[in-house]
Formats: C-alpha cells, structure tokens, sequence
C-alpha cells in the first residue's frame, strides 16, 4: 500500500507540473495592450481602439490574439478574422491605423514586406472575391483563383479594384481610421506631399515585417495531455505488475 501511495503521489506531481506552463497560458488580450500593460500613449491606444472599433464586425472572438508589438517605428497587434485568418492593426508614427488581413496580410512577407511596398495607406478590402490594399509604392493584391498575393508597383486602385494614378486616394476604400494626417484625419499622407512623405526621415522601413509571435505557449496545453497520460500509464502499469 505504501508503494502505491509513492506512485500516486509521483504521477499527480508531474501532472501538477505540467499543469503550470498550461495554468500560465494567457489568452484574455486587452485591444492596446503590450506586454507591460496597456499602452500609455493615449494617442496610440486610441488608434488601435478606432481601428478595433470600425472592423469589429470581423474580429473572431472580439478580442486580440496577442500583445502589441513594436517594429521600427511602428505597432501591430494580431487579431483573427472571423473566418479565423490572421489579421492585424498596424498605427504608423503619424497615429494613423490601417488594417491588415485576409490572404494579403498572411503572404505580406512573401511581397518583401513593408520594406518593399512602403507604409499601409489603405485597409485592406475585398471586391468580388479579391483582396486589395494600397501602400506607399503600389498596391497588393489576390489571384481570384489560386489566392496567391502579388504587388503592383506605381498605381493604386480605388474602391471598385480600378487602377488608378499612385497619389489619388479614394476614401471608399476604407483609409485609416488614425487620428492625424492630413486628409481628413484618417492617417493618409496629402496627395501633393507624396505619399512617401511619413516615412521621413527615412523612404523605407528598413526591415520586414515578421509575424506577431504569440506571448501564449500553446504548446503548453499538449504537454500538459502528454504527461497526464504518461501519469496515468504508470499507474495503469504498476497495478498490472502488482497482480501478477
């Protein structure tokens, strides 16, 4: 008897000790909100909040998928659509939100990223079955077809999926919802700036933008069913050497 309690107690230890990386796992993310805490630029919580606001209708759950990151000078924070796509928001240095989502957002790094295309200056949009987004440099768009991303380099299009001239903006498209710029307050740059103008004082950003890594282990839950059942076969199997 005593030698079955030591193999309780052993298979409920590694349970318990497999259960602190799954107790641990956080998946309650507050729009705005960084790994330290909520954002405590009201600007920039702000951005995300309109942003969040204006697409809500989308977002799988209601709520993020992880905590705001920051690459270079600009945020992103990852969310699911509800088709359970990857999607996020992204606000600029100007506090001007855009998002990003839909089978453009999962190849963005396929396309070089915003090293390539420049600065998000529309939402992306859906037309027909194809997806659009204009950035500083082109647009981005879906094969109807096979779903592959491509970039279009010197136009944009408007909200019928139309080519047009690289600086004209088509407030139909759904342009950001950020609180500055100078188009009417949705974080576009003014059409006789250029529209390369908010990258100052560099024409770029410099590096790709790379997924939004999630803060939750998920692997934490498996480890969790692999060590309960490993728990559970010792006990099976010592009761099973114990009556031979």
């Amino acid at each position: 008897m005593k030698k079955t309690m030591q193999i309780l107690i052993l298979a409920l230890l590694i349970v318990a000790f497999a259960a602190v990386p799954f107790a641990a796992q956080k998946t309650d993310y507050q729009i705005g909100e960084s790994e330290g805490g909520l954002l405590n630029d009201g600007k920039l919580k702000q951005a995300f909040q309109s942003a969040a606001d204006k697409f809500k209708e989308w977002m799988y759950e209601g709520a993020p998928a992880g905590y705001v990151t920051r690459e270079d000078d600009y945020y992103l924070q990852e969310y699911s659509d509800t088709n359970k796509q990857k999607a996020a928001i992204y606000v600029g240095p100007d506090y001007g939100s855009y998002v990003l989502r839909g089978p453009l957002y999962e190849q963005l790094e396929s396309l070089g990223g915003l090293k390539t295309m420049g600065r998000p200056v529309s939402d992306a949009y859906e037309v027909n079955g194809t997806w659009y987004q204009n950035f500083e440099k082109g647009y981005a768009s879906t094969d109807k077809d096979s779903g592959k991303a491509v970039f279009t380099q010197g136009s944009h299009v408007n909200a019928k999926g139309e080519p047009v001239a690289l600086n004209v903006t088509d407030s139909a498209q759904g342009n950001g919802s950020g609180t500055s710029g100078t188009d009417g307050g949705n974080g576009t740059t003014n059409t006789d700036g250029g529209m390369n103008s908010i990258s100052s004082p560099s024409e770029m950003i410099s590096d790709v933008v790379e997924d939004v890594e999630e803060a939750a282990p998920r692997w934490g839950m498996w480890v969790f069913i692999i060590l309960l059942l490993l728990a559970v076969a010792i006990l099976v199997i010592y009761w099973f050497l114990k009556k031979k």
